[in-house]
């Protein structure tokens, strides 16, 4: 089979988009303020429900606002779906997110409000973390400037969402032998295999 240059170019910019959206994701979980202003084009703006507004901005308040709430993250996107148009991409990307939020019942209460706050006894729960699951969608148009391929515009959209009291295990069982564990910024076992 022979593909065309423009197939072979579409392929190109499909494979460099998909990098851009899972890099998003490794910022958020690794906290890397740096790479999440790499995603972006400076003038891009992202529509994130807890921020409406400047990319640049919104690269140092959601890494600071992750770091305050939360002492686990993991984002995962699938169902990839792209249309590609010369300098331009729109894709839908499902969106899958964990997290953990620390135990403090102020923050519960900032994150989940006082309806779910009612559901504990807190004498009984301070200090235990809570899950947070997240189902939505990340909406974007992505673009190529001199070569390079970035987010422009960013939407994202909840489909659905889990919260509960955590119940995290890692020094028992089987997950007592799983290690090294992840850890935010340079610490992380991911940073170690970078070149």
């Amino acid at each position: 089979m022979n593909w065309t240059d423009a197939e072979v170019e579409e392929l190109v910019s499909r494979s460099k988009a998909y990098d851009v959206l899972t890099r998003y994701c490794r910022a958020l979980d690794r906290a890397d303020v740096d790479l999440m202003r790499s995603v972006y084009w400076d003038d891009g703006i992202d529509n994130h429900g807890v921020f409406n507004g400047n990319a640049a901005e919104f690269a140092e308040f959601i890494i600071a606002e992750i770091q305050r709430w939360f002492d686990v993250t993991m984002h995962a996107i699938a169902n990839v779906h792209m249309e590609v148009h010369g300098d331009a991409i729109y894709s839908e990307a499902y969106l899958i997110a964990y997290h953990r939020v620390r135990g403090d019942k102020e923050k519960i209460e900032e994150i989940f409000g006082s309806t779910y706050l009612s559901q504990f006894d807190w004498s009984r729960v301070d200090g235990i973390p809570h899950d947070f699951v997240f189902g939505g969608r990340y909406i974007d148009r992505l673009e190529r400037r001199n070569g390079e391929w970035r987010i422009a515009k960013r939407q994202v959209v909840m489909d659905w969402n889990r919260n509960d009291i955590g119940h995290l295990l890692l020094d028992e069982g089987m997950f007592a032998t799983l290690r090294p564990l992840g850890a935010r910024g340079p610490h992380d076992p991911v940073y170690a295999n970078a070149p």
